[in-house]
């Protein structure tokens, strides 16, 4: 596992790296105040260090495909494909657990440029207060700006205001559309142990998920605390953290097997609900995904 301060993941490095890891992003400084970095991680990865940005620097990340698990000091936060985050994360030890096919837009804006473009002085605020701040599912404005950003960045656009615009459209749409994540933690130690011990049965299988009074006399929690706290914790509810997990392996299966015994292995009697699943989760059928992974691969 790489042990790394979080400023050597955002400076640039030679075209032959870009794309080969968390520790090579293709990065761009558009404006003062602005910059943006496009991770990619085709093979899951590890990596671990401190957040060393001024107190003063906002993260927006776009988690593009795959998932990832965020340990940021005690607090675990699992944000998976089409999730949106605010953060100010200065001064904090992190770890990060990728899944493979992973990719992530991030972009650092500084308090002083949200000024600058007249963001309103309780949005900035906040961002003192907690570190991840806010979280929410793209909308499609918001995919399709992120996704524009991401591919200029990748083919080496030289357009600086285009791409600026782009960026700004991203972050504009997350603070439109982002909520309250996280408002407040609750949570004991012993729960956030039980809670533990209820997620590692939770995903222990890919093909049924426990129920959740099984999950609650499990882990020694009741159903309703067992939830709340999944939510607190995870950022989504129990069955929702299974399914995304679940429809990330099903990206592994894809890679040796056909649809249906994809969806038969996860535990899909009906393949229209499989492949509905899965263009949910990344917005494509899963035989379009497995024919373009088979191409790549050829």
């Amino acid at each position: 596992m790489k042990n790394i301060r979080s400023s050597h993941i955002h400076i640039k490095h030679p075209s032959y790296l870009v794309g080969q890891s968390l520790l090579h992003p293709v990065f761009n400084q558009f404006h003062s105040g602005l910059s943006a970095s496009w991770f990619t991680s085709e093979n899951a990865c590890s990596v671990e260090g401190v957040f060393d940005n001024a107190s003063s620097v906002v993260r927006c990340l776009v988690i593009l495909s795959g998932s990832c698990e965020i340990h940021i000091d005690e607090d675990i936060y699992i944000l998976t494909s089409q999730d949106i985050v605010m953060a100010n994360l200065q001064d904090s030890k992190f770890k990060i657990n990728t899944s493979h096919d992973f990719s992530c837009l991030e972009l650092h804006i500084t308090l002083e440029f949200l000024e600058d473009i007249k963001t309103p002085s309780w949005e900035t605020e906040i961002f003192t207060k907690r570190k991840i701040l806010r979280k929410s599912k793209l909308c499609l404005p918001l995919r399709k700006a992120a996704t524009s950003l991401c591919l200029s960045m990748q083919k080496g656009f030289h357009n600086a205001p285009l791409r600026c615009a782009m960026a700004l459209a991203v972050i504009g749409h997350s603070f439109e559309h982002i909520q309250e994540s996280h408002p407040q933690n609750t949570l004991s130690t012993i729960e956030k142990a039980r809670l533990d011990k209820a997620y590692k049965l939770l995903l222990s299988r890919k093909d049924i998920a426990p129920r959740i009074i099984d999950l609650a006399k499990y882990s020694g929690l009741s159903a309703t605390r067992l939830k709340t706290g999944f939510r607190e914790i995870y950022g989504c509810g129990p069955y929702s953290l299974f399914q995304a997990h679940r429809m990330e392996h099903a990206k592994i299966l894809l890679k040796k097997y056909s649809v249906t015994e994809t969806a038969i292995q996860l535990g899909y009697s009906n393949i229209s609900h499989f492949s509905a699943a899965f263009q949910r989760q990344f917005g494509k059928l899963p035989n379009t995904y497995r024919k373009k992974k088979l191409i790549f691969y050829l």
